[in-house]
């Protein structure tokens, strides 16, 4: 028998969008990152990633990052 399991993602607003910069930016400058650097690129994706399944609180998404 298959189960077909829809995970649905959150879309982002303009304001997710800033948030998620914001956030990007701080880790970046807090380790000497230029925000192109391949370490920088690869957060933003896990940012973005945590947030569509439902991490959107910046304070937990700025631990998640933190554990990088």
């Amino acid at each position: 028998m298959s189960h077909k399991v829809a995970l649905k993602k959150r879309v982002l607003s303009s304001n997710d969008l800033d948030m998620l910069d914001g956030l990007l930016k701080e880790w970046c400058d807090s380790r000497h990152y230029d925000i192109l650097n391949l370490e920088a690129q690869e957060a933003a994706r896990e940012l973005v990633m945590w947030f569509e399944f439902g991490v959107d609180k910046p304070h937990q998404l700025r631990e998640l990052l933190a554990t990088r």
